[in-house]
C-alpha cells in the first residue's frame, strides 16, 4: 500500500473522480485527512442526507481510496461489513 499524504486533494486518491470530488465539497471533504475523520459510512450518509443519489459503489469507493485499493477489488467480507455499518448508522438527518 502507498502512504497517502494526509493533506492530498480527494480527486487524487484512487477511486474518486471529479464527480465524486464535487460531492464529498459539498459536505466539506476535500483531502484524504476530512475524509479519513468522517469516514465512508458517515460521510455516506451525509451525502444521501444532502440529497445525492449514491451507490453502494461510492462507499467501497471511499473506503478503497483511504486504503489504496481498487473499489470493486474489495474481499466481500470488507465490502458486508460497511453494509453493517451502514445499516447500523442512521442518516444523521433523520
Amino acid at each position: 500500500m502507498t502512504k497517502t499524504s494526509t493533506m492530498a486533494p480527494i480527486e487524487s486518491l484512487r477511486n474518486l473522480g471529479p464527480k465524486s470530488a464535487q460531492w464529498l465539497a459539498a459536505i466539506d471533504v476535500y483531502t484524504y485527512d476530512d475524509l479519513q475523520k468522517l469516514g465512508p459510512v458517515t460521510a455516506y450518509r451525509l451525502l444521501q442526507s444532502a440529497g445525492y443519489k449514491v451507490s453502494l459503489s461510492l462507499l467501497y469507493a471511499m473506503y478503497g481510496a483511504l486504503e489504496d485499493l481498487v473499489w470493486n477489488q474489495l474481499p466481500q467480507t470488507t465490502k458486508d461489513d460497511l453494509i453493517a455499518a451502514l445499516n447500523d448508522q442512521p442518516s444523521p438527518f433523520a
